[in-house]
């Protein structure tokens, strides 16, 4: 009953502290974008270098602060000063000029660190039957999940599948959460190799599935009858959406 008691208080207090940072993030969030945009108004097109350099300083900050004062994953941090930056008239700019430092260095070295904790020689029977049954569930909750949200919004059966086949793919966000769980003592560092297994085979699966989900559909008509039509047909809209704003 103690350690129970202890638990359920614990569980409270993370819960507390994760509601008090959605509170700090939306102000944090108002108050970057007001900094952000202050900074466009009296910058008058002058060290255009300090957008990208803004934006770094306000990635990191939100993410020591969820990690550091709220015990929250700080990549939820930094999630919130992208939206932050979105929500600026710089934001292609300054996508610009990070997405190269992204793939040349800081992906790189993301993965590459937590693929040296992947210890396959010490694989045993019993990881490598957990591996597969953690695989097929990554992929099936994300075709069952995301296939049955796209038949709730109007798609058809087939377009329903495509759609939840697209989002079988898992990436960094898997890794992130299970390095912090790793960090924090409540995973093992067995479980890591079946983590990252999955996460790789995901991303290797989901393409060939997606040619499945695909095949023997056309490439889609004009009138909006197949997912690759809904697709080009809302992109057309947002293009047409950003030059009407752009304009006034």
């Amino acid at each position: 009953m103690v350690k129970l008691r202890v638990r359920c208080q614990k569980l409270g207090r993370c819960y507390f502290m994760f509601k008090l940072f959605f509170v700090f993030a939306i102000a944090a969030a108002f108050g970057g974008i007001r900094l952000f945009r202050w900074i466009i108004d009296h910058a008058q097109q002058k060290n255009l270098r300090r957008y990208p350099v803004f934006a770094f300083v306000i990635c990191l900050l939100l993410a020591y602060c969820a990690e550091e004062f709220f015990g929250v994953a700080d990549i939820i941090g930094a999630f919130v000063a992208g939206l932050v930056v979105a929500c600026t008239s710089k934001a292609d700019y300054i996508r610009s000029k990070f997405e190269p430092l992204s793939y040349l260095l800081l992906t790189p070295v993301f993965f590459s660190g937590i693929g040296i904790k992947v210890e396959l020689p010490r694989l045993s029977g019993s990881l490598v039957a957990f591996s597969l049954l953690l695989l097929a569930v990554a992929v099936l909750s994300k075709v069952i999940g995301c296939g049955l949200g796209a038949r709730f919004c109007g798609f058809n059966t087939a377009e329903s599948i495509q759609v939840g086949t697209g989002m079988a793919c898992r990436g960094e966000v898997a890794l992130i959460v299970a390095n912090r769980g790793l960090s924090m003592g409540a995973l093992s560092q067995a479980m890591m190799t079946p983590i990252v297994i999955t996460v790789v085979g995901c991303a290797v699966l989901t393409p060939l599935l997606l040619k499945l989900a695909f095949s023997g559909h056309s490439k889609g008509t004009d009138d909006g009858s197949t997912l690759a039509a809904r697709y080009h047909r809302t992109e057309k809209l947002e293009q047409v959406s950003d030059e009407l704003l752009s304009n006034k």
